[in-house]
């Protein structure tokens, strides 16, 4: 899906000595959804030959957004009663026991005030959402056609299929937040700027030449590709051993070494 978006647009961008003030909202508002320097490099790129740059922004976008739909607490509403929430329940897991921790997780998750719209109304105003943020790293390309042009041609293209990962993300919302109370599953994505470790991620362009290329350095995440999966079970109260956790399935990243390849 993302290089159809790329083929959809990418021969509108052009180099530009300045960036617009709609564009450089955009990037503003990209950078904070994907990493400045990922953003950086967009606008940096020409794209015309090989937009897989921007390819990696929209997978970067769309995982990062389907992340924090698993996650929330509350979709739609307050982010800061999200926030709140969480740093609740941090404290009874870290306090109670499993079983304890789990059912006030769950029974918060089914009574917590939500929004009036329907699974499929909310899905579709998320892939709205989502749209939005796709048209933002575009138009930070240097792609030249307005804003509401880019959100009506990605929304009468993809809306459909951006409605129905969203909707994918609300099932997993509720399976880990009120169906399951024997363990935690948290949904993984690896922020930008964290250290690469083999053993908890995975580089999704690692051609054999990236770890060439980094050599003796420590690696960085440029943005995460793909979502992974780690359970977290409280197993004791006290003792060394008081948590068991389990990567069920490693997130995958786009590793900052990944431009340098790209220039090749």
């Amino acid at each position: 899906m993302a290089e159809s978006m790329v083929e959809l647009f990418f021969h509108e961008t052009t180099s530009r000595v300045s960036k617009t003030d709609e564009q450089l909202a955009a990037c503003k508002r990209a950078s904070g959804a994907i990493g400045g320097v990922i953003v950086h490099f967009l606008g940096m790129k020409k794209h015309g030959d090989d937009p897989i740059l921007i390819q990696i922004a929209f997978q970067a976008y769309l995982t990062y957004r389907l992340r924090w739909i698993a996650c929330a607490w509350i979709i739609g509403g307050d982010e800061n009663h999200n926030r709140f929430l969480d740093a609740i329940y941090q404290s009874v897991h870290e306090k109670e026991a499993q079983a304890i921790a789990g059912r006030w997780r769950a029974l918060t998750r089914v009574h917590v005030p939500s929004t009036p719209l329907d699974d499929s109304q909310l899905a579709f105003q998320i892939a709205t959402k989502m749209i939005s943020g796709l048209g933002d790293i575009l138009l930070a390309t240097g792609c030249t056609a307005a804003k509401s042009d880019i959100n009506s041609a990605l929304t009468s293209k993809f809306a459909e299929k951006l409605s129905f990962l969203a909707s994918l993300a609300l099932r997993v919302n509720k399976i880990v937040g009120e169906d399951v109370t024997s363990g935690d599953f948290e949904v993984l994505a690896v922020p930008p700027a964290t250290a690469f470790d083999v053993t908890t991620m995975e580089d999704s362009y690692d051609d054999g030449r990236s770890a060439k290329m980094r050599g003796n350095t420590m690696s960085k995440v440029l943005c995460a590709t793909d979502l992974g999966l780690r359970k977290k079970t409280r197993v004791g109260m006290t003792g060394e051993k008081q948590w068991e956790t389990k990567v069920l399935l490693k997130p995958k990243v786009a590793l900052e070494s990944v431009i340098e390849i790209l220039d090749e």
